[in-house]
């Protein structure tokens, strides 16, 4: 197990200090996720999806929301 090195002098400083990197994590995860998504939808690597989509639709395969 990794040793914790604890700089904070509380434990809401701590939790704080947790809170803000993590949602700095999460933010950056986000916007990897989003770039990816575009670099996929402009190299057409969805674009079966939306063909499928089209042909369930066509076929009676989808219900309403």
């Amino acid at each position: 197990m990794p040793e914790v090195n604890c700089q904070k002098r509380t434990k809401k400083e701590l939790l704080d200090t947790l809170e803000i990197e993590l949602h700095e994590i999460l933010e950056a995860n986000a916007d990897a996720w989003d770039k990816q998504f575009e670099e996929d939808v402009k190299a057409g690597r969805l674009d079966h999806l939306g063909k499928k989509a089209r042909k369930d639709f066509r076929a009676g395969r989808c219900t309403d929301l």
